[in-house]
């Protein structure tokens, strides 16, 4: 195949093209990279900012990989997303999460669409977790081109094991207390960004959608929706970095990727409808096979973003 031309003007590549690709962009992040700058989080860095140095070689290395029809659906919603920026709404995107590849996807995508997208791509804040800052400077190199809200998720939290001993108690106790600080410290962060018009960008399964995983979705979103005013699903078709068990062995691969924005959600006025949905269900139970509302309510959220995948609509 290769010599065939895609839309996107680079012809179909060989899995050596794609390796030497691949060290290329590796190559040109490390000569711009900053090693640990920011890498330990505390409160005091949680909000970290784009460092967009870098970043249009990884947009042009990501463009390289789409193949024919590759494209974002859904405009208009992106055009409704403009009009409530300039309502000064307080604004969430929910999209699925297939690989490490899928914010620069989704911005490569969305600059290359139209200019008047530009106050969308340069207003997104993503909600990440600690890992991608300290679990290794070549994550780091790659997600701090985009600005980031970084967070303890409750999945990196020490589990309180039976018979723990004085030393893992004193561990458990510590990391708890520190991730609280920082939760605190990026609530207060989030609250002042949304003043300040910025977009939150929450991931519902939390990471990545790893094969053989259940990619149970964080009942947190829930708690999340509750403090925005709309909410833009967004689901993702296609990969250009399937995952593996490391992040460091993902490869890169040629893919259609299509992301669909659906319809805003009034979050208010959908997680009174969730709520009502839930309370039918339960007949006044806290749980329903082991799940509450909240869950209740993110598990729908992962169904309208597979039916928006699949059929490029909510399921009636």
């Amino acid at each position: 195949m290769t010599g065939t031309k895609t839309e996107f003007g680079e012809k179909l590549l060989t899995e050596e093209e794609l390796h030497r690709l691949a060290l290329d962009i590796i190559q040109k992040m490390q000569a711009v990279y900053d090693p640990g700058r920011d890498r330990i989080v505390t409160p005091d860095n949680v909000f970290q900012p784009a460092v967009k140095t870098g970043r249009q070689e990884l947009e042009a290395f990501q463009l390289r990989l789409f193949l024919p029809g590759s494209r974002i659906d859904g405009l208009e919603n992106l055009d409704h997303c403009l009009g409530e920026m300039d309502r000064g709404r307080r604004i969430v995107f929910l999209p699925e999460h297939r690989g490490n590849l899928d914010v620069p996807s989704f911005n490569a995508l969305l600059t290359r669409e139209d200019a008047r997208y530009a106050p969308i791509s340069d207003r997104l804040v993503y909600v990440a977790g600690r890992k991608l800052n300290e679990s290794s400077e070549f994550i780091k190199m790659f997600t701090e081109k985009y600005s980031r809200l970084v967070i303890a998720t409750k999945r990196e939290y020490p589990p309180k094991k039976t018979g723990e001993t004085d030393s893992e108690r004193e561990h458990r106790e510590a990391f708890e207390k520190e991730a609280g600080r920082i939760n605190r410290a990026a609530f207060r962060a989030m609250e002042r960004l949304k003043k300040e018009g910025y977009i939150f960008v929450l991931f519902p399964t939390g990471g990545r959608v790893l094969p053989g995983q259940d990619n149970l979705p964080v009942k947190e979103t829930t708690t999340y929706l509750r403090t925005f005013d709309t909410a833009y699903p967004i689901s993702m078709e296609g990969n250009a970095l399937p995952p593996s068990e490391r992040m460091e062995d993902d490869r890169p691969v040629q893919q259609r990727v299509v992301f669909r924005v659906g319809k805003p959600l009034d979050c208010k006025d959908y997680l009174a409808q969730r709520q009502q949905a839930f309370q039918a269900l339960a007949g006044g139970a806290q749980e329903v096979d082991g799940i509450d509302a909240d869950q209740f309510t993110v598990n729908h959220i992962m169904e309208l973003l597979a039916s928006l995948r699949e059929t490029g609509r909510y399921p009636e």
